[in-house]
Formats: structure tokens, sequence, C-alpha cells
């Protein structure tokens, strides 16, 4: 037996570290720990099909009649000093007890499709139920990494390892492993533009073959990522457009040996269909979504609560004072992805060390892909940059509103996996290439700040931030039902991700492992 599994490839092992990561993420947090987890909880009972006993109507389109322990499931948010242990002693898991609330996606802020998904595992039992969605999300998101991997060209597997890598510690892990429709936007975002560029660049002859269902099978994973981002978060709709226009501006035919201009366009445009269509329906979810339409005065769920170390907003500003200060300040919103704003309800910072390495490691990676230029992905990269500042900037401006007010960096998430990954594309003659010292720092910066950050978001919930101890066992007031602790989840999701991250970086910043990049020379 043990044979056999050493002569496991190590890419192998890659589907179950990553669920092993994640699913150590889910039970990291206590049920409602996820930003606005009461709201999108009591909108997946209400999406599901015991949503008559759930979620009755009181007479007013905006408010619902919703189990109390639902609408009240967030007791420890907003103090790092209190532990999740309140949820035993104030509070019941039962969904007989209805109380009226506003808290649920009644007017449809949000798009539909995830609370549909959600409701379908929504039972009796509020924490196994709300445990599976979270592994749920897990399980889609291992899927669909792996399907990518698996039917990519070679040298769209970096930046599909790259993006994920260098964006998503610790906050994208964090919302990865919580009841939060934005872990749906960033899944759908990453997974739509990569499949999307796949589809381009898998060239066919007839539609039949290997390399036929190859396509197929990309443009059937665009599809999903489209839906998935649409259907969750409005923005995300747009994020996903945004992603189509940049792909298709990448893969525009140019001067090639290749064949006549005239057929290089047909079937140029012959694929831009399938884009077409999905850009229609994205657009369908992002005009139907009033979170969307608010985003014109700031997103919808966002929080007056300064998101980090930057000290209380200046909301006294007004006019260029306002402006001047939003522009210089919105790299925290960026870095706040990385570590700089605090997990959870804003309330679980991180140390120092956590944003630096992670950061660092954004920084020198996205370097060496600037290195890797040409025309087109500067143009996508330099449009990326733009949106990301201009964005909050023009959200934050139009509700008046200051960096640390409003938006929050999980809805700039999607955008900066998006950007990690376009960072690491490289044409056809080139490759995304490390030194083995350059290797090694890169996966002990990520699995250092992973292994800290896994840490305290645990001891927050178990004792909260006044305990010490590195045994996160002892003197537990809070923790699930079960033969496994906390210190146990902490020690096993650390060294599952730093074996993924030390896989994946070997397999894809190696010259000699890695395939050169875009197939087709523009």
């Amino acid at each position: 037996m043990i044979t056999r599994f050493r002569r496991l490839p190590l890419l192998a092992w890659v589907p179950v570290l990553i669920m092993l990561t994640l699913t150590s993420w889910s039970f990291a947090s206590p049920i409602g720990a996820g930003p606005d987890d009461d709201y999108h909880l009591v909108s997946a009972w209400c999406a599901s099909s015991a949503a008559e006993q759930t979620c009755q109507e009181t007479g007013s389109p905006r408010e619902r009649e919703v189990p109390a322990a639902l609408d009240d499931i967030e007791c420890f948010a907003y103090d790092p000093t209190l532990s999740a242990a309140c949820q035993g002693v104030d509070w019941t898991w039962s969904l007989d007890e209805l109380v009226v609330s506003e808290r649920g996606n009644f007017l449809g802020a949000y798009p539909p499709l995830y609370y549909a998904a959600m409701g379908a595992l929504a039972g009796p039992d509020i924490q196994l139920s709300a445990l599976a969605m979270r592994l749920l999300t897990a399980l889609l998101f291992t899927l669909l990494t792996v399907a990518l991997w698996l039917l990519l060209p070679g040298g769209l597997r970096g930046p599909l390892a790259w993006g994920w890598l260098i964006t998503t510690v610790p906050l994208g892990v964090f919302v990865l492993g919580t009841n939060n429709p934005s872990a749906w936007a960033m899944i759908g975002v990453a997974t739509s533009w990569l499949a999307l560029l796949g589809w381009f660049e898998t060239p066919v002859v007839s539609w039949r073959g290997r390399q036929a269902l190859r396509k197929g099978a990309l443009g059937a994973l665009f599809v999903v990522g489209v839906l998935m981002a649409a259907g969750s978060r409005g923005d995300a709709a747009l994020y996903s457009g945004l992603g189509m226009v940049l792909v298709m501006v990448l893969t525009l035919p140019g001067r090639s040996r290749l064949g006549p201009a005239r057929d290089r366009w047909r079937t140029w445009a012959r694929d831009a269909a399938l884009p077409v269509v999905m850009g229609v329906v994205a657009l369908a979810f992002f005009l139907s979504a009033r979170q969307s339409q608010s985003g014109l005065s700031g997103f919808a769920g966002g929080s007056g609560v300064s998101g980090g170390s930057g000290g209380e907003p200046e909301s006294a500003l007004t006019g260029f004072g306002l402006f001047a200060y939003n522009v210089l300040n919105v790299p925290f919103l960026l870095s706040g992805v990385l570590g700089d704003w605090a997990l959870g309800w804003l309330d679980t910072s991180m140390p120092a060390i956590v944003p630096a390495a992670s950061v660092a490691v954004f920084v020198s990676v996205g370097f060496v892909g600037l290195g890797r230029m040409w025309g087109r992905k500067a143009l996508a990269v330099g449009a990326l940059v733009a949106v990301l500042l201009a964005l909050p900037v023009y959200v934050l401006q139009s509700g008046g509103d200051v960096v640390g007010e409003q938006v929050q960096p999980r809805y700039l998430l999607p955008l900066i996996i998006m950007l990690g990954g376009m960072l690491a594309l490289t044409r056809a003659s080139q490759v995304l290439a490390f030194s083995r010292a350059q290797r090694f720092a890169i996966v002990a910066a990520l699995a250092g700040a992973h292994f800290i950050a896994l840490h305290f978001n645990i001891r927050r919930y178990v004792t909260g931030i006044d305990g010490a101890d590195p045994n996160l066992d002892a003197g537990a007031e809070w923790w699930w039902v079960g033969p496994v602790g906390p210190t146990a989840v902490w020690l096993l999701g650390s060294l599952a991700y730093g074996l993924l991250a030390w896989i994946l970086v070997r397999t894809v910043a190696t010259a000699r492992a890695q395939a050169p990049g875009m197939p087709i020379t523009r």
C-alpha cells in the first residue's frame, strides 16, 4: 500500500490538499462568522423547499418572519475578545421561533442563483446545513480548478496556479470557507476568464475528436463560471463581463503565418459567439440585481466599520479633499485582500507578518510577470489596474464615503485574482520561471502567512483574542462537537496548504517543467 502511494504523481495529491485546506477553513469559524452571514443564511432558507415555514410573509415586501436563530446568529460579531461560546449560552439552534426581519434577499438585492443552490441544502439542522453549504463551495472550487488544470493548454496552467496562490491568503481562503456569496463570485470570475482564454486558444479543425471535446469542455466551464459569478453578486457579473472583453482583446487575430487573415478572423468570430451570448446573460443578472444599482452610491452590504489599522475614516472630508484622500488610500483596499484588513465581521485582525509576506509574494511574482510583457497583455493588465483603482474611488465619491467605509476588499477580490493570473500570462516563447532559492522563499512566505492566519482565525472564535496559548485546545470555550479539536484542524490545514503551495510552485515555476505560454503567437 505504501509503495502504491509513493508511485502517485505529486499533482495527483492536489485535489486532496485543496479540499483539506478549504475544509479546515470551513471549520475554523462558527456559523455566522462570515461577513453578513445572517443575511445570506436567511436568504438561503427563504429559497429552500421549507420556505413556507421558515420565511413567512408579513404584508410588507421588505420583511419576512424568519427563524430567530438565523436572524441573530452573529452574537460574537464586532467584539474580538468574545468567543463563539455565546451561541450556546444566549442562543438556540431551533427554527421554530420566528421574528420579523428585514435582513434577507427579499427585494432581490442579490441574484437568486447562489441562494437557490444553497437553499437545496437548508434543513432543520442549522449547523449541519450551513457546514454542508460551505463544503459544497469547497468541492465546487476543487472540481472546477482541477478540471481547468486538466483541460487548459499547458502554458495557461501557470496563470491558473499563480492567480490563486498569490491573492488568497488570508481573505480568499477565509471567504471560501464561509456562507458568503463572495466565494462563488471569486470562483466564477477566476474560472470564466481562464476557461474562455483556453476556449479561444484551443483550435479545432472539426468538431469531432479529442481536441473538440477539450474545447467543448472549456466552453462549458466558462458558462458555469459566468453563471456562478453573475448568479451570486451583481458586481461579479460585471467583473465576468470585463474578463470576457479582455480575453477577446488578447486573442484578436494579428499578423501570423498560420494562414489567410480572413480564415483566422472567421475562426475568431465563431469562437466569440459564446462570450457574446454569455455577456448578455451576465448583463441581465447585473441589471436585475438591486445591489448593482446601489453600487452607484456604495455597494450593498458595506460596513461603516474601519477595516484595519488605517485609523478612523476622515468622513468629514468633501469635494477635492475627499477625492484626494480616496485616491491616495485606495491601495489600502487592495492590500486588505492580503491581510491589512481584519477577517470576519472586520473584527479578526492579522499580525503584520501576514500582509507583509503575502504582499511580498504578490509583488515578487507580479514583477517577474511584468518582465514577460507584450502589447495586449500590457493593455489587459493596465485595464484591470485602472478598474481596481477607479471603481472603488467612484463608488466612494458617489456615496460621500472614504476608504474604510462601504467598499470592502472582498468586493474587489475577484478582480485581484484575475490580475494575479493575468500578470502570470506568457507568450509562446516565454516561461515564468524562478530559481530554487526564489521558489523556496515564495513557498515559505505563503505557507508561513497561512499558518499564522489560520491560527489567529481559530483563536478568535475558540477563546477570543485574549487567549494566547499556542495550543488552541487549552481553555477552549467554543468548538464543534466531534473528536477533532481546533489544534488538529489548524495543523492539518496548515500542512495541507504548505504541501499544496510547494507542489504547485515546483510545477509551474520551473523552466524545465513548464510548458510555453499562450500556444498561438499573436
